[in-house]
């Protein structure tokens, strides 16, 4: 098969499953996945937020963030209060919501760590740089 043939969205699809495997393995202990745990960071980072400023900022589609969201809030590690509006719910994460949080900085940087040694040093800045300039073209 020519380069040219291949096609780009497989193969990322395909190291995309491979990394979110490695992750899962790492976060299972806590009986926590990827999705929720990007979930959990984000709202450590961003404070009391909405489900759609974290779709916009993790760039996961309503549908992900909701499914990471409901066993998140059903276990007590997600706080849900009255928005600016109706419509909007402010999420927080619970005391038992940061403690998760920060027992999962360790399987995570492990994962990390085990990512950046499969792919080789260096490798990750140009990770990082590649799906920088693949969001940035998504505009």
């Amino acid at each position: 098969m020519k380069k040219s043939d291949i096609c780009l969205a497989h193969v990322l699809r395909r190291a995309d499953r491979v990394v979110t495997q490695i992750y899962n393995d790492y976060l299972a202990p806590l009986d926590i996945r990827i999705t929720q745990f990007s979930v959990l960071r984000a709202i450590h980072l961003l404070g009391t937020t909405t489900a759609v400023q974290i779709q916009e900022t993790l760039i996961m589609e309503q549908a992900t963030v909701s499914r990471a969201l409901k066993p998140l809030i059903r276990d007590g590690y997600i706080q849900v209060s009255e928005g600016a509006n109706k419509r909007e719910k402010a999420l927080s994460l619970t005391q038992a919501g940061e403690d998760l949080y920060q027992q999962a900085q360790a399987p995570w940087e492990a994962a990390q760590k085990h990512l950046r040694k499969l792919i080789g040093k260096g490798q990750d800045d140009q990770l990082i740089e590649l799906s920088r300039q693949i969001v940035a073209g998504k505009a």
